[in-house]
């Protein structure tokens, strides 16, 4: 984990807040909150996570634990255009 710390503003927290507020504050909503948190910052990072792990309640943990479990979450912000390279058979092959 990076040792960045990203302070979060008032208003983001809100934005934060609401997200959770718009599927009940369920913590089986956690990867749909996730997504949609996501979504809107581009990006994770641990701060985030534990307003989210605060307002489901859920532990921090377990939010952690499902931001690295599943590839299309990530913790570092993303640059304009993502470039991806393919290192599989199929590639190498063409």
């Amino acid at each position: 984990m990076s040792d960045i710390k990203v302070k979060i503003k008032e208003k983001d927290l809100n934005t934060i807040k609401e997200i959770c507020k718009s599927f009940d504050n369920k913590p089986g909503e956690l990867i749909n909150v996730l997504h949609k948190t996501q979504e809107h910052f581009g990006y994770l990072p641990a701060e985030i996570q534990e307003v989210v792990a605060q307002e489901l309640n859920v532990s921090v943990a377990k939010v952690y634990g499902v931001v690295t479990f599943y590839s299309f979450f990530t913790m570092l912000p993303k640059g304009k255009h993502p470039i991806s390279i393919c290192t599989g058979t199929a590639c190498y092959v063409r």
